[in-house]
């Protein structure tokens, strides 16, 4: 990910252009290791600043999360005590680094001006949001980090801030020392020489800057020419003056952000700045992957869930294999009371007719030598009561495990698709479910009726992405609404309201219904649909589990609403 000085730079220019002289108005921490920035600047700005080890970023955005904690974290209260309402005077970028400073000024309790400077440091897993004073000691820092993990740049209250320690290499943009370096390139990979003797850029970036001038990255030697052009390519300047923000795609997935498309090949998606881009770029990419972290718990619970319910359904179905012979034990009981008339202690088999049979076949009964006719008949008769008893209880056990099976089945598939709200709805299951401990005072939070609605040809579809989602939503639905749901599989119910309800609404939903299922990336998807008032919920069934008759099906190819 290019998020290098080059970048970062630019991003510095953009928010001085748009933040300077604006106002801090509100901040928020919507997570332990990001806060949010709401800003008035001649229009109102909303910058996140994350210190996340795999997303680190500052850049403008439109898609700022609501979540915040119910008690404000010791952080965003000093941010709030020492630059709410201050005044942006400048934000810099320090060459050669992903570093970003916001120079503000603020007033103390007592109503006099002050200095400070947040700083983002944007540096994988060492990213850091730091507060510094006047005389650039640090007030406080989101990240502590203690002199013993890390002795050459401790990073604590009280501590004057330094910036991280020079690489000892030449900085790429300084076209004199890159020339130099260059002559005495003696072949190999250009790209990864250049990285090894120079420092400001990210692999990807220098790799794609070096194949754009010279076509490509594996060289012999360089000649005068190439060294030249390299040397060109990597002025800041130029490179920052012809910027045209975008964000690459692979596959029609967005991949990553640029300056500007460095590659002439690719598809492109271009914004009007940098920060855009970032925003575009991050904005599902941060959400999917801590939505992932949050889920990791709870995904894991149900998997292990899963895991059990699964080795208890294969203990039961061996319990009645071993049962399955109830009516042999049975029939051998009857044929030695049968025949007890030429039976004597002392032998270990017989052979009867069976007269269950026709015509009747012979059988061979096996006999305990040690025991007499009678005992023998007797013991046949207790293994055939005991695994007749077996019987009638393992099939309950079989029963209620295939049911427990389907059901954990039903929530795990549900994480695929679910969102942030949906999680917590699971979570919520888990606990009713005994199966994750509920915390004591967890705020209750207002239920939502669906997943998702769109308006398509005057109808509203609706669609639930949990179980207690699909309960709901069935439940509110009026009689005449259509109800829609994959076949045997795992998925959303979709209600359909409307009063014209077309062959078209059918398989625009029937489509939805087929991608938040299991067989969301297959295709020809079987789709049941039916009125809902032929679908009813068996009492004390688990949440998300109904009944369904009168029903049509429709084959169609999953897309999700946005398609």
């Amino acid at each position: 990910m290019p998020a290098d000085s080059l970048h970062i730079k630019q991003i510095a220019i953009e928010l001085n252009e748009l933040l300077r002289g604006g106002r801090i108005d509100k901040l928020t921490m919507p997570e332990p290791d990001e806060i949010i920035l709401h800003i008035h600047a001649k229009a109102n700005h909303t910058v996140v600043m994350s210190a996340n080890p795999s997303l680190p970023r500052v850049h403008i955005t439109k898609n700022a999360p609501k979540n915040n904690p119910l008690t404000a974290p010791a952080f965003l209260m000093h941010l709030r005590k020492h630059i709410g309402g201050a005044s942006i005077t400048e934000v810099t970028a320090h060459d050669g680094e992903r570093i970003l400073m916001f120079a503000l000024k603020a007033r103390n309790e007592l109503g006099y001006e002050e200095k400070k400077t947040l700083i983002c440091e944007i540096m994988g897993k060492y990213a850091n949001i730091i507060l510094t004073n006047a005389d650039g000691k640090i007030s406080e820092c989101i990240k502590h980090i203690s002199p013993a993990s890390s002795e050459k740049r401790p990073v604590l209250p009280g501590l004057t801030y330094s910036f991280p320690p020079p690489q000892n290499k030449i900085n790429i943009f300084d076209g004199s020392a890159l020339k130099s370096v260059l002559s005495s390139f003696d072949g190999g990979n250009a790209g990864g020489y250049i990285l090894a003797n120079a420092a400001g850029l990210a692999p990807a970036t220098v790799n794609a800057i070096t194949a754009a001038a010279l076509g490509g990255l594996f060289f012999n030697e360089l000649t005068t020419e190439q060294i030249e052009k390299l040397a060109d390519a990597f002025n800041q300047t130029r490179i920052l003056k012809n910027a045209k923000p975008c964000v690459r795609k692979e596959s029609g997935v967005k991949s990553d952000f640029w300056i500007k498309p460095f590659e002439q090949d690719g598809e492109y998606e271009f914004f009007n700045s940098l920060n855009e881009a970032m925003d575009a770029h991050f904005f599902a990419l941060d959400r999917d992957r801590r939505l992932s972290e949050k889920a990791r718990i709870p995904k894991t619970t149900v998997k292990n869930a899963i895991a059990r319910t699964e080795k208890k359904l294969k203990l039961f179905r061996e319990r009645k294999a071993e049962a399955s012979d109830a009516e042999t034990d049975r029939l051998n009981g009857e044929l030695i009371t049968a025949n007890i008339y030429r039976l004597k202690q002392g032998m270990s088999s017989f052979e009867a007719e069976n007269y269950y049979e026709e015509p009747p076949q012979k059988i061979t009964v096996k006999l305990d030598s040690s025991k007499s006719p009678q005992y023998n008949a007797q013991a046949y008769f207790k293994k055939y009561a005991k695994k007749k008893k077996t019987l009638s209880i393992v099939e309950e056990q079989i029963a209620e495990a295939v049911a427990d099976l389907e059901y954990f089945n039903s929530i795990y598939d549900s994480f695929s698709f679910t969102d942030a709200e949906g999680l917590e709805e699971i979570t919520a299951e888990l606990y009713a479910a005994n199966l994750l401990h509920e915390p004591k005072g967890k705020r209750k939070k207002e239920k939502l009726l669906s997943g998702g609605e769109i308006v398509f040809e005057g109808c509203t579809i609706r669609w639930g992405k949990t179980n207690y989602q699909n309960d709901r939503l069935t439940k509110a639905a009026r009689a005449s609404d259509t109800w829609l749901h994959t076949q045997k599989i795992h998925g959303s119910h979709v209600i359909v309201s409307g009063e014209n309800v077309s062959e078209r609404v059918l398989v625009r939903a029937a489509q939805i219904a087929a991608y938040y299922s299991k067989a969301r990336l297959g295709e020809n998807v079987p789709v049941d649909y039916t009125l809902k008032k032929y679908v009813s919920k068996p009492k004390g069934s688990p949440p998300g589990k109904v009944v369904y008759t009168d029903y049509k099906t429709l084959f169609v190819t999953p897309q999700d609403e946005r398609s």
